[in-house]
């Protein structure tokens, strides 16, 4: 997740400054007006997110804010695709990714509510396939354990078995056995997306229907989120839906949809801030959305509750404390309580931030995921609700990301350097060719073809590309996927000259830092 600034011509282009932002108000029965002599919080908010857009080089962002049970504001800025008029509304579709995560935990909570499972129940006892490398942490993990990031594997360790796999949710879930934990069971926070798949298979289990038709019966149809989908087909069906940007090659450029059926559970929802302002309105009343209550509040207090210590994060965004309870991340904010959670996936990032003591609320979604404006911007308005001011910290996160940027190209600079002086060397392409297999990934395939080195992996279609020879018995590839971008695959050879293992990393900044060792087999 990282880059540099934008010429004006893409500006002009992609539409960014000429969209005329209106404010949209949501008439509710507790609503109550600003009185006039006040000043209103949100002035200025419209010139500090184009100034935003701009500088970060967003395509588009759809942005709304929830006070006292009111939608003061809801707007949509930029443009769903970059080249394109379709303007950004309050109504635009974008991935919500991990945002997901807060829903499942609260589905499983109306699951404990009506006392078909208990928050400490073992997972075994609803999953008995379900198995974990270590089998202490198989008999002992728990549903709580599941939602809280807490059982033992890395950050996003694990990921590329879903991320662009041809898999199953149960599929996903039964290659969990071959990952060999990071740190030891609960003494370590570490985020986990393959826990929350678990949690959706126990929630289908329990319930006797799938976790999209749970959502949609317990949640989006009673709240009235009917722009809220599990399914990109069914998003693409009602229209206005945002385009993912990356960047390719130097340059932003929109990307495809990531599929996330294998993992919805964990980051499977596409919304819009319009109706994302309904599930905020919900959790600042504690359950109750217009006058009905769709969650028991105290289903709503146990997903607040700290369950995991989060390790302090960037300097810009340090708070005093920082926890994880159920599918909500928390932290101390100006002496309140803030909740949040963001999402990420290919081309997107959002963030929804509440203040539950202020009944305030904020929600920005952004189709562009090389930035951090993301993070910025639901904070800036609630300094603005709060009256503090943290004017510097756009500033640091923009300055972050120039030195991350600088430290990359140095250290392309210094691999090309290195390769154009190491010594060039012929390689035997029929040494390498061959079945290789590792426990989670499957299988991959080396063939040879027209003088080139071919790999794939066979569950992952993104995963294929040709083998570059670079040093001694190290290659370089360019995935099939352009998402993953390059990566270096080095070789072990046996005595006889003939590779008999491979290892290679897939994007270990956003994808999965895990490294995967490929053995030689004979089919």
């Amino acid at each position: 997740m990282l880059r540099r600034l934008l010429a004006v011509t893409f500006l002009l282009a992609s539409g960014i400054g000429q969209n005329l932002p209106a404010r949209a108000m949501e008439d509710t029965p507790n609503a109550k007006a600003r009185p006039s002599h006040e000043p209103d919080p949100l002035d200025g908010l419209d010139r500090y997110i184009q100034s935003g857009l701009a500088r970060w080089r967003i395509p588009g962002l759809a942005i709304a804010v929830v006070k006292d049970d009111r939608v003061v504001y809801c707007q949509g800025f930029g443009v769903r695709e970059a080249g394109k008029p379709g303007r950004i509304t309050g109504r635009t579709i974008f991935a919500m990714a991990s945002q997901s995560k807060a829903f499942t935990a609260t589905a499983i909570g109306l699951l404990v509510n009506s006392g078909k499972l208990g928050w400490d129940d073992r997972v075994i006892d609803h999953l008995p396939w379900l198995r974990m490398q270590d089998r202490f942490v198989t008999d002992e993990l728990t549903v709580r354990d599941l939602l809280c990031h807490r059982c033992g594997l890395g950050t996003w360790q694990g990921d590329l078995i879903w991320y662009g796999s041809d898999r199953t949710r149960r599929e996903v879930l039964n290659c969990l056995r071959f990952l060999e934990p990071d740190s030891s069971f609960r003494s370590r926070y570490g985020y986990c997306n393959l826990t929350f798949i678990a949690a959706g298979e126990i929630l289908a289990e329990r319930s006797g229907t799938s976790w999209d038709d749970f959502l949609l019966r317990r949640f989006f149809d009673p709240m009235r989120m009917s722009r809220t989908k599990t399914e990109l087909n069914a998003c693409e069906q009602i229209g206005e839906v945002a385009r993912p940007h990356t960047v390719v090659a130097g340059k932003i450029a929109p990307i495809s949809y990531r599929e996330t059926r294998n993992s919805a559970p964990a980051g499977g929802i596409y919304s819009c801030v319009e109706d994302w302002t309904r599930w905020l309105r919900l959790q600042l009343n504690g359950g109750i959305l217009d006058g009905k209550e769709i969650v028991p509040a105290s289903i709503i207090r146990e997903t607040r509750t700290p369950q995991t210590i989060v390790p302090a994060g960037p300097e810009a965004l340090d708070p005093p404390f920082s926890a994880y309870g159920l599918g909500w991340a928390l932290r101390d904010y100006e002496g309140h309580r803030l909740v949040s959670h963001g999402g990420g996936l290919d081309g997107m990032l959002s963030l929804s931030v509440f203040v539950p003591d202020q009944k305030l609320g904020v929600v920005v979604l952004t189709n562009f995921d090389e930035q951090e404006f993301y993070q910025d911007l639901p904070l800036h308005v609630v300094d603005a609700y709060l009256g503090v001011h943290h004017d510097d910290r756009q500033d640091k996160l923009f300055r972050a990301r120039q030195d991350r940027e600088r430290r990359d190209r140095e250290e392309k600079k210094k691999q090309a350097k290195a390769d154009a002086n190491s010594e060039k060397s012929s390689v035997n392409l029929s040494n390498y060719v061959g079945f290789y297999r590792h426990p989670a990934l499957g299988r991959a395939n080396i063939t040879a073809k027209d003088g080139k080195l071919l790999l794939e992996i066979e569950r992952n279609p993104g995963l294929r590309g040709e083998l570059k020879h670079r040093r001694f018995q190290t290659f370089a590839i360019d995935w099939t996927d352009s998402y993953f971008r390059s990566g270096t695959i080095p070789f072990r050879l046996d005595q006889s000259g003939k590779a008999d293992e491979f290892r290679m990393k897939v994007r270990p900044d956003f994808v999965d830092p895990m490294e995967y060792r490929f053995t030689r087999t004979d089919h």
